[in-house]
């Protein structure tokens, strides 16, 4: 059972006795006639749940170090029954789906579920998590901040980790004839993050400034719309000069070379004669150069891309290095190096290019991104918005002219 006293130094302490063991954890609060009047209220809560054996630790002190030792004693005197607690769930379900997944994506999940998920339902037989532990969950995620104040994790991302939960209590239900506790369940809502594609002017301003080892490397992406970790993971064997093919098989991802993950993302880019040129380039040089970079870099002699070094490019390096301040030198406004691909998309759309090859060639799954996320970039891109309907109506009359 627990109490509570008053310390040497007049502050509220509760003490309790469970589990053979005994817990003590400040209340903060002095021991004022109205701090000790909440206390007691809440002592009553913690003897009541004491006593229906549904008493949570961390509950009441969520931000104790002795969380762990409770939950270690409780599951020692209350072992898996007919139900498991989640982490033995979740773990065995981790273990069964790796293999369908790449190797980034199940890092991932395993950090969703060390560092939040199992902190939090670790300790919970499966099927006693409600609708309500998920959205006090995620209320705890929003409510974390970084120094500056600003939330540490954007809606994606809590929609990520809560998602894993989801994932988990959905089989969990199937498998273990439990019901789903999540049907009315609504993720966060998360606003597109704003696209600053390139205007052709731009994107010119842009190529005269970049120093030129890495001006061609900068025609590929603006033209062809390739992801950095596409660009990044490409192989001198999928660049198919006799039929102007590149061949989409592999990403470069947190140092390591993977398989593309989807079936629309492994694709045939058809090179345009800009990126022919700029790809002929980069191949005829490295061939020319053909200088040794150490027993160390041998194994990357197959990458398009390389650093000075001779190792492949990372995001950061190319972020750092290259983007930013050539957009600086260029006197252009920031925006993230992956609108690189947001303008191969518009300045395709206002070549009046076909949306299906379009989506082809970025990858997609369908047309309606095109049209969602770039049409309005349109304009700034042709100089036209509105201009050839108004002729259109213009020459066959259909609106009365102005009288003169």
């Amino acid at each position: 059972m627990a109490n509570i006293r008053v310390r040497p130094n007049g502050i509220i302490q509760y003490d309790l006795h469970i589990y053979g063991q005994r817990f003590r954890e400040t209340s903060k609060l002095p021991a004022t006639p109205n701090n000790l009047k909440k206390c007691k209220a809440v002592l009553k809560q913690i003897n009541a749940q004491i006593a229906l054996g549904t008493f949570s630790y961390r509950d009441f002190f969520p931000k104790s170090k002795k969380i762990a030792k409770f939950e270690a004693l409780e599951r020692q005197r209350n072992p898996e029954g007919r139900m498991p607690y989640f982490d033995s769930y979740a773990r065995e379900w981790f273990q069964r789906q790796l293999p369908r997944w790449q190797d980034t994506y199940a890092r991932t999940v395993e950090i969703n579920l060390d560092k939040y998920l199992f902190p939090r339902f670790g300790n919970t037989i499966i099927d006693e998590i409600t609708l309500v532990d998920l959205e006090r969950f995620r209320q705890t995620l929003t409510e974390q901040t970084k120094a500056n104040g600003t939330p540490a994790l954007a809606p994606a991302r809590i929609n990520n980790i809560v998602g894993q939960l989801i994932s988990v209590m959905g089989r969990a239900a199937d498998e273990l004839q439990f019901r789903y506790p999540f049907t009315r369940y609504k993720p966060l809502r998360q606003d597109p993050a704003d696209s600053k594609p390139l205007t052709i002017e731009e994107v010119k301003c842009f190529l005269t400034h970049v120093t030129p080892e890495w001006h061609d490397y900068y025609v590929v992406r603006f033209f062809t719309g390739m992801r950095s970790c596409e660009v990044h993971g490409l192989q001198l064997e999928n660049i198919d000069f006799d039929h102007k093919l590149i061949r989409i098989r592999h990403n470069w991802v947190k140092d390591k070379l993977t398989v593309v993950k989807t079936r629309k993302s492994r694709r045939d880019l058809r090179m345009t004669e800009p990126v022919y040129q700029a790809l002929t380039r980069i191949i005829d040089a490295k061939t020319a150069a053909n200088i040794s970079v150490g027993s160390n870099h041998e194994r990357y002699r197959e990458f398009v891309f390389t650093t000075p070094i001779g190792t492949p490019l990372s995001t950061h390096y190319v972020s750092r290095n290259l983007w930013y301040p050539t957009l600086k030198r260029a006197g252009l406004a920031k925006r993230r190096p992956y609108e690189t691909r947001h303008t191969a998309a518009v300045l395709h759309i206002a070549a009046h290019e076909n949306p299906a090859y379009i989506s082809q060639m970025l990858g997609h799954s369908s047309t309606k991104l095109l049209f969602d996320v770039y049409a309005p970039y349109v304009a700034n891109a042709t100089g036209r918005d509105g201009n050839a309907f108004t002729e259109l109506m213009s020459k066959q009359q259909v609106v009365r002219q102005a009288a003169p």
